[in-house]
């Protein structure tokens, strides 16, 4: 069996490190654990994604959770901007960190497990701030745990506290009574769908490959941002087109053989380390 999590912040609420943690403790309970951020502007108060997969069976997969079996929402000012009950399977967990009751969410599944908590509370009642703001990830694991005990997936609650413990040092005690707090505080429901699901059209669907070209824009030209030189070894090179397929700055082109934009290419070796000739070549370029 596979559990998949999918949570829900801002930047500086700690979903990644509530992600990592609970993968970690997936582990020291004997299942095989992943954890994957997912985040655009590096900024606080930006949104975070970050998921997490467990299970009894070595993990492949390491694409984004598009259909989790539990989503965790850190901040309820996230609820205005994403529908965090997208994709989320029939039967799984919503847990929502807000002072409402359960039944005050529908969703257009035919039913979901809603807990709610007010993680922030329980962080302020545990002094757990940062820059003067509650930071609610080690709170939300509490019904974290919860949420497992319904997948027939158990994962103890000591482990947990060991595991927050050893990361946060000292620290680690306030985490420890904020996490039982919100275990016992928090209120679960199974709720039924109140929105009509709308029937859709089944239309054919043409897939465009995109390809694009890199151009000055805001940033420039970007050459200035490296630190190492990529260079084709053209001997090597058997025009696989690896490099170009996934080059994320379109810096490589195609016109006879396969050669580097270096006006744009930002040195990130990307093309080095996916080139299956070792064909690809790298040089410091900057000497400071």
């Amino acid at each position: 069996m596979m559990a998949s999590i999918r949570f829900h912040g801002r930047g500086g609420q700690g979903a990644v490190t509530a992600s990592k943690l609970l993968a970690e403790v997936a582990y020291m309970s004997g299942y095989y654990s992943q954890s994957m951020p997912f985040f655009g502007a590096e900024r606080r108060g930006a949104p975070v994604i970050a998921f997490t997969r467990i299970s009894d069976e070595p993990l492949f997969e390491t694409s984004q959770v598009y259909h989790p079996n539990i989503v965790v929402v850190l901040d309820p000012v996230i609820l205005r901007a994403v529908d965090i009950f997208s994709g989320v399977k029939e039967g799984g967990t919503v847990i929502i960190n807000t002072t409402k009751k359960p039944e005050d969410f529908e969703f257009e599944q035919d039913y979901l497990n809603i807990i709610t908590v007010d993680a922030t509370g329980v962080a302020i009642e545990n002094d757990l701030l940062l820059a003067g703001l509650p930071v609610v990830n080690t709170p939300m694991l509490g019904p974290l745990i919860r949420a497992f005990e319904l997948l027939n997936m158990p994962l103890k609650l000591e482990l947990l506290e060991r595991v927050v413990t050893r990361k946060f040092g000292k620290a680690g005690m306030k985490n420890v009574s904020a996490i039982k707090q919100a275990y016992e505080r928090a209120e679960m429901k199974t709720i039924r769908g109140k929105r009509k699901r709308k029937r859709r059209k089944k239309e054919k669907i043409t897939v465009e490959f995109p390809i694009s070209f890199p151009s000055e824009g805001v940033a420039g030209k970007t050459k200035m941002w490296r630190d190492f030189r990529p260079e084709i070894d053209y001997e090597k090179c058997n025009d696989c087109l690896s490099c170009w397929l996934h080059c994320p700055e379109s810096a490589i082109r195609v016109n006879d053989r396969v050669e580097i934009d270096y006006e744009y290419c930002k040195g990130c070796l990307v093309c080095s380390a996916i080139c299956p000739k070792r064909a690809v070549k790298t040089g410091r370029e900057v000497f400071a």
